[in-house]
């Protein structure tokens, strides 16, 4: 199994190894000038008026990976921006917009609408180009009102995609020789996977750093919450409306990877028939990655049926996962269920309940101890 055919880099894991791009080819500069502009044309109300005037340019015209995944990044960002960027929601986004962001989408497997992929993986740039990708050392390409609690929300996401970055080829390596290894060689890796995790949660804390809870609820969740009922119109696409959920770090591949390498079943209700959905939302190599390690690994049974050191291990790693599912709503009733106040809109910007979600993940996932 190569990492490289899932576009994975043993030092920067899901996060490309490579800095996306920075500007287009000439005939979308538009898009490009539109991207240090769009927190004040938001905040004056004037991106709608903006982005409805703008011509309808030919994605297909964009003709490499990296072009296509810019053009995706900003489209995105401006999709969200015109539907939540009022008094009230805008449920038809213009041909500008919805046209050449309806190609993209197609082209690259993933919905038309902002998400994890476009607001973390691909939308960052280095501060110092001289100097390797890490979050002291990045910044986002993109925000909608910009200030450091949205920049931070975002690379600190990042982060735990660069800490889990090194337990990748640990994955790998564990699920083929949950196949073909001894026990002690299975047990080896199981422990340098739950002894790498450290760093994952390290990474998940340090969101706390620079992302204020009522600023991040108040100012960025809004802008990365899904379509509302009864959905948005692409103009230019279709007549029907289409509901998509919101940029949700559910749509990672990280933790999803780590269940199918452990053997972690998650029942349809309430979090496995979310968790299955929003793999659609992934970049299509890295949703081939999860579902292979799925089909492949066998780390379970060989922890039913293995040495006490091995079960040992094994229990140990999932430990780790639930150590993580437990900071993971901590963090979501710091920065949600606290800021809503009386409102209680507790619903994820992915579209689940919080507290049913998390803590149904969080209690599969410790069911799978052996």
């Amino acid at each position: 199994m190569s990492l490289a055919q899932y576009h994975v880099d043993p030092h920067t894991g899901f996060v490309p190894s490579v800095p996306p791009l920075r500007r287009l080819p000439e005939p979308f500069a538009a898009w490009d000038a539109l991207v240090p502009e769009l927190p004040a044309r938001i905040r004056s109300r004037r991106l709608r008026g903006t982005l409805r005037a703008m011509p309808v340019l030919d994605a297909n015209t964009l003709t490499t990976d990296a072009e296509r995944e810019r053009g995706m990044l900003l489209l995105t960002h401006f999709a969200n921006a015109h539907v939540w960027g009022g008094d009230t929601p805008e449920l038809s986004i213009p041909p500008s917009v919805a046209v050449p962001l309806c190609a993209l989408a197609a082209q690259l497997q993933r919905p038309p609408i902002a998400h994890y992929a476009t607001t973390t993986l691909t939308n960052w740039q280095l501060i110092d180009p001289n100097e390797p990708v890490s979050v002291d050392n990045a910044r986002t390409q993109v925000q909608f009102l910009g200030g450091v609690d949205e920049d931070w929300f975002f690379i600190a996401s990042m982060g735990v995609e660069l800490a889990g970055a090194p337990l990748l080829p640990v994955v790998a390596a564990a699920a083929l020789q949950s196949r073909e290894a001894s026990d002690d060689e299975l047990t080896a890796s199981l422990t340098t996977f739950a002894e790498g995790m450290g760093a994952v949660h390290a990474a998940l804390e340090a969101v706390r750093r620079w992302c204020d809870p009522a600023t991040y609820y108040l100012r960025v969740r809004p802008f990365v919450t899904g379509w509302p009922a009864p959905g948005v119109v692409y103009e230019g696409v279709s007549d029907e409306p289409r509901r998509y959920i919101g940029g949700s770090a559910g749509q990672s591949a990280l933790l999803q990877l780590f269940d199918a390498m452990l053997g972690v079943s998650h029942p349809a209700s309430p979090a496995g028939a979310y968790l299955r959905s929003v793999r659609d939302y992934m970049p299509t190599a890295h949703r081939a990655f999860v579902e292979d390690i799925e089909r492949d690994a066998r780390v379970h049974a060989r922890a039913q049926q293995g040495s006490r050191a091995l079960q040992t291990a094994y229990n140990d790693a999932v430990q780790q996962i639930v150590t993580f599912r437990d900071a993971h709503m901590r963090l979501a009733h710091d920065y949600i269920v606290t800021p809503s106040g009386a409102a209680r809109d507790t619903m994820g910007t992915g579209g689940t309940a919080l507290d049913t979600f998390l803590r149904g993940a969080q209690q599969s996932t410790g069911a799978a101890r052996v």
